[in-house]
């Protein structure tokens, strides 16, 4: 499922957080005066039962290998989304298997689903009404199931606003690169130090994951512009060095998500769809390694009130200018998908077959996953030769929308 709207509520509540946290101290007002508002994005539509099926699939695993084995897992069932307990239960191990789950995660999505029927794993309403020790104590007894996993579930599924993952990494080191210490506290200790962060122990965790490293921990404070310098957080890709220069980038919300849009010198060279602004910004850097990325919502509003435009009225012409960056048959593949009709759709196959490869389907599809503008280079307008949804790097359900809002904006000038 996908959260398409962001909670209103959320703002009012970060503001308040963020004041509270900037005025602990210098170092802290510092950080997020440097990182800017806190652009948390819970998911409180998902229940506890599938953010855990969600958080085995993803442990030790990078973001886009794991995105890939949950895809497989999902599409054993019509329905394309997270399965039910009896599902789960009814599908034989090798075929969990051969989604590329080891056979430890397997169990344990199994342990999951019976756990769910059991009663262990409460619903979203029941948990809601738990404590942070009851969750813990009950959810940790689960295979596969550490503390800062239910932690997170908490965070993010919950909307708790007070949980500290003490035990992360990212938490740590952030803490230990904001005062400047030689070791990073154990969790027992950071547990003592947080204390003073209460009742907004979420929000401090989101800005530690975003403290700079201790190499520009000296001037960041002092910088005259807002330059996002992620965390040690694990690579998802690089396909790509990109632009060395300074990258802008600017983020809102839009009826699909959050939008993010990123212009080099040359222009657009990155837009994305997500759910996660944060993660939208990891994405971002992992992209593009060599460049600093300059948040810039001012400087680039009129291209994101144009791109929110386009992303609910596809028939705009699109008038941006592009940094497109690729290999010499990446940019053949995406200059046939911006000549593909308003309405209509093609299968890599037919991609293929245009270039004069017709056994590079897969060459095709690697290309069109290789896309960093969304909308601008329609790839959601390639099908599968059976005409079924494929996969899409800003999730399945979003393909589906743009695809129906086409064709119906199409119908509709048919029809004019």
């Amino acid at each position: 499922m996908t959260r398409l709207l962001p909670n209103p509520d959320l703002d009012g509540r970060y503001r308040k957080a963020e004041k509270f946290l900037a005025a602990l101290d210098p170092d802290w007002q510092a950080l997020i005066a440097h990182v800017g508002p806190c652009v948390h994005q819970p998911r409180p539509e998902r229940d506890p039962y599938e953010a855990l099926i969600r958080s085995v699939v993803y442990q030790q695993l990078h973001t886009r290998a794991a995105e890939r084995i949950l895809q497989r897992l999902l599409d054993l069932y019509p329905h394309g989304h997270c399965p039910d307990p009896e599902e789960v239960l009814a599908t034989p191990y090798e075929t969990l298997r051969a989604c590329g789950l080891s056979g430890a995660k397997a169990t344990s999505i199994m342990g999951l689903a019976q756990a769910r029927l059991d009663g262990l794993i409460p619903d979203q309403a029941r948990a809601v009404q738990m404590s942070e020790k009851e969750l813990i104590e009950r959810l940790t007894t689960l295979r596969g199931i550490g503390r800062w996993t239910v932690e997170m579930m908490m965070m993010y599924t919950l909307e708790r606003e007070d949980i500290l993952p003490a035990d992360d990494f990212g938490v740590r080191e952030g803490y230990r690169n904001l005062k400047r210490l030689d070791k990073a506290p154990s969790p027992r200790a950071l547990r003592e130090i947080a204390q003073a962060w209460a009742p907004y122990r979420s929000v401090a965790s989101w800005y530690l994951w975003r403290m700079p490293k201790r190499a520009a921990a000296t001037a960041f404070s002092q910088s005259d512009e807002h330059v996002y310098i992620p965390a040690d957080k694990p690579a998802i890709t690089r396909r790509r060095s990109g632009p060395s220069g300074p990258i802008h980038f600017g983020i809102t919300a839009c009826s699909l998500g959050m939008l993010l849009v990123a212009r080099s010198e040359r222009g657009i060279c990155a837009i994305s769809l997500g759910d996660d602004a944060a993660v939208m910004l990891q994405q971002l850097q992992n992209q593009f390694k060599a460049a600093t990325l300059i948040q810039a919502e001012v400087q680039l509003q009129q291209e994101l009130a144009y791109l929110q435009t386009l992303v609910d009225e596809p028939d705009q012409e699109m008038n941006l200018p592009l940094d497109i960056q690729g290999t010499a048959f990446q940019q053949q593949v995406w200059t046939l998908l911006r000549e593909i009709p308003l309405g209509q759709t093609m299968s890599y196959t037919d991609i293929a077959v245009r270039l004069g490869m017709p056994n590079g389907a897969r060459a095709v599809a690697q290309a069109c996953a290789s896309n960093l503008l969304a909308v601008a280079i329609p790839c959601h307008r390639v099908l599968r030769q059976s005409g079924s949804l494929a996969g899409y790097r800003w999730g399945l359900e979003r393909k589906k929308i743009l695809l129906e809002r086409e064709r119906r904006q199409a119908s509709q000038h048919r029809q004019a």
